[in-house]
């Protein structure tokens, strides 16, 4: 059922079995209650995830935020993992087949002195029925694609160059994509078989001020309306400073894509970078962190290791993954104090998978028991 009025968040009915930083180890058997596996781990900024007709799961890694100038030395890459042997884990020797590397990589807090350790790069994927992939990738200053692979894995057009695609989605009919701009706060799409591009809105301010930042988006399976999650963020503190965000202030929005007529779907959130929706009318919402803390100095080696365990803009450990019942239920947990997940995706059979661990590969940080380090991890949600 749809929901008519956007569904506040309230105080949340967390699942039983649920394991608190979950991506570092383990699952959760209980009967009735979520298992949470992590199927791949020790990648560079896990992002955009994709299930193709055989099961596989097709990463895009944003990279190592180096900024390597030289195409060669490029850390962006989308790879396809194979689980041959059938345990569950898509990580074991000869399960990964490189399909595309040296893909653009880099850290906003280099380029834009934001303070905040945040690795762009391979940002999303989407898999069409057909075997043709597309592949956003935003390498900054101005270097972003949405690329067209085919089933036989040549890298074809490049669809469009404008601006940071953080969401790229297929339509019902597998026409014509969606794709959300960060940047300029907007919803596109784009036609297929010519090409051709439509501006469908661009999103206002929220309440704060703040830019909406429209992160990752969806498709209603049973009316073909658009999700998407604005992140919120930059805007303008009292005394001239720019804050990353306001708690409270994300939200999911649902966007008419023949109108552009757009309605809030649930609000009061903290940072949504993500959401999914089933054909049950069920949406899974990710939100990156409850917070932000430790600025950056510009110029600071993220690859130091002895470096001072610092959040690095956003608090660690702090990110969640939220089902919103179609029927209009209470809100249940599903993962928490997840490392800055990231994206999340639907497969067919309804089992989820969850990109955690943005930021520098390696960067000492603040963990739950104790200093750690970043690592980039694809987990599984399943028995929800």
């Amino acid at each position: 059922m749809r929901v008519s009025a956007a569904r506040l968040v309230v105080p949340l009915l967390v699942a039983s079995g649920v394991l608190a930083g979950c991506t570092a180890s383990g699952s959760v058997d209980s009967p009735g209650s979520p298992t949470v596996d992590v199927v791949l781990t020790g990648l560079h900024n896990p992002r955009g995830v994709g299930v193709d007709a055989d099961g596989a799961l097709l990463v895009a890694e944003a990279g190592l935020g180096d900024d390597a100038r030289d195409v060669t030395d490029r850390t962006g890459t989308l790879t396809r993992f194979v689980d041959r042997n059938g345990n569950g884990f898509f990580g074991d020797t000869g399960e990964a087949e490189p399909w595309f590397e040296h893909l653009a990589s880099y850290n906003a807090m280099n380029v834009y002195a934001t303070g905040r350790d945040e690795v762009s790069g391979p940002s999303d994927v989407a898999i069409h029925t057909d075997g043709r992939s597309y592949l956003s990738v935003d390498g900054g200053f101005e270097e972003f694609a949405l690329f067209e692979i085919s089933p036989t894995m040549s890298m074809g057009r490049n669809l469009v160059s404008r601006s940071n695609m953080t969401g790229v989605a297929l339509s019902g009919d597998e026409e014509s994509l969606f794709v959300s701009e960060s940047t300029l706060n907007q919803l596109i799409e784009i036609t297929l078989e010519t090409g051709v591009r439509r501006e469908i809105v661009t999103f206002p301010d929220l309440e704060s001020g703040q830019q909406s930042v429209p992160a990752g988006l969806a498709i209603d399976p049973r009316d073909g309306g658009v999700l998407v999650a604005l992140f919120s963020g930059v805007a303008e503190s009292g005394d001239g400073d720019f804050i990353p965000f306001v708690s409270g202030d994300s939200k999911i929005v649902r966007v008419d894509p023949l109108t552009g007529a757009v309605t809030d779907e649930i609000i009061g959130l903290t940072t949504a970078v993500d959401v999914a929706v089933d054909d049950f009318g069920n949406v899974f919402v990710v939100e990156l962190a409850s917070g932000y803390a430790d600025l950056l100095e510009h110029g600071a080696d993220l690859f130091d290791p002895d470096a001072e365990p610092l959040h690095g803009g956003y608090v660690r450990y702090s990110g969640t993954v939220t089902m919103y019942p179609g029927d209009a239920g209470q809100p249940i947990v599903l993962a928490q104090s997840l490392d800055a997940p990231t994206n999340i995706t639907i497969a067919p059979d309804g089992t989820l998978y969850v990109s955690t661990g943005q930021g520098t590969p390696g960067r000492p940080i603040p963990g739950p028991d104790g200093p750690t380090r970043i690592v980039g991890e694809v987990a599984r949600i399943t028995g929800y």
